[in-house]
């Protein structure tokens, strides 16, 4: 972008672990991110889908297909980032989907940038700035018990005015 200067950082969200990247070396920075879980899930043979609609803030998972699932635990992602730039633009860019790893699974999680804080997010002063993130699990059927992991990459853009 011409007369801008920017940088971005590509975040890996993970079940139990958090990567960051800076690329360029600028004011704004990401301070600190929670990882998101969907937390223990009991489903019809048939699949389900589950949903972390973060769009308005902290959210917990809730069945969003069927109905006939059960969850206990969970809660939605969170990226917080710090703006010492008034005027900074911070834009969050998703993936459109994931795959979830584990037991042979074929499950998918989408939707981020509809079920997250929108973006991009233009600050008005110097402090932190919190970004939830959340997601549409797809449960397929006839999927086997286990613990499932995934990751998600996201990038994380500062554009100074």
């Amino acid at each position: 972008m011409a007369g801008k200067k920017g940088f971005q950082y590509i975040l890996c969200l993970a079940a139990a672990f958090v990567f960051a990247w800076p690329t360029l070396v600028s004011a704004g920075n990401v301070s600190s991110v929670v990882p998101m879980s969907f937390g223990n899930i009991v489903t019809p043979p048939s699949g389900d889908q589950i949903e972390i609609n973060a769009s308005a803030g902290v959210a917990l998972p809730r069945v969003y297909g069927s109905g006939a699932s059960f969850i206990n635990g969970g809660n939605s992602g969170l990226i917080r980032v710090f703006s010492d730039t008034p005027g900074e633009t911070i834009t969050l860019i998703y993936p459109v989907s994931v795959g979830v790893n584990g037991g042979g699974a074929t499950h998918t999680i989408g939707q981020f940038a509809l079920r997250s804080t929108a973006s991009p997010v233009i600050s008005n002063g110097v402090g932190f700035l919190d970004f939830h993130i959340g997601g549409l699990l797809h449960i397929k059927s006839g999927q086997p018990d286990n613990s499932y992991n995934f990751d998600i990459t996201i990038t994380v853009q500062f554009d100074n005015p």
